[in-house]
């Protein structure tokens, strides 16, 4: 298996465990939350509309549009299974409607909509960071790396603004530097 396949099912991985832990901790505070006497009730209501209200102003203030479009789809989704008629009450009752729903909608639209924003800084040459490659000992440098296809690398060219597929196996030497910073000599 390549670096780059363990590098991405390692941040797949990471993403996984850290929704297991934020769904885990969900029921817990859902069961703290919801618990309890008439006092406890009105808690209930009022700490996840302060929350969310508190994080739609962090996410407003801090510029994270995509952020705040998924949780606000994904709200809409949720309010759309409850009313349906059409909906079985087993799939509405479900503790497990609200975390398929994150999946199936918010995840979807904020990787989506990231991946749009990061696709856009890359075409426009506004990455931090450049690729130098060498290929028949010829370095090819300025371009950006955008991932892998099968057994080629994808490089963005932003003076043609074009990308260009390299196959992994004619790939010398492949090195990421950030912006101003003169790949190193390549080693025999």
């Amino acid at each position: 298996m390549s670096e780059l396949a363990l590098a991405g099912l390692a941040g797949i991985g990471m993403v996984l465990f850290l929704m297991l832990v934020a769904s885990l901790f969900g029921g817990w505070v859902e069961i703290k939350v919801t618990s309890g006497s008439a006092k406890s009730k009105l808690f209930a209501w009022l700490f996840p509309l302060l929350f969310f209200t508190g994080l739609g102003l962090l996410l407003w203030w801090s510029n994270t549009w995509p952020l705040l479009i998924g949780l606000l789809l994904t709200i809409i989704c949720a309010l759309i299974v409850q009313l349906s008629p059409v909906v079985p009450a087993t799939v509405k009752d479900s503790p497990w409607l609200i975390y398929a729903l994150v999946m199936l909608v918010y995840v979807s639209i904020v990787s989506s909509m990231l991946g749009s924003g990061r696709a856009a800084t890359i075409s426009s040459g506004g990455g931090k960071h450049v690729t130098a490659v060498t290929v028949d000992g010829k370095v090819q440098g300025g371009l950006s790396l955008i991932g892998r296809l099968g057994d080629s690398y994808a490089l963005w060219d932003p003076a043609r603004k074009a990308a260009v597929l390299v196959p992994v196996g004619d790939v010398g030497r492949l090195e990421i530097v950030r912006k101003g910073v003169m790949p190193g000599p390549a080693a025999n």
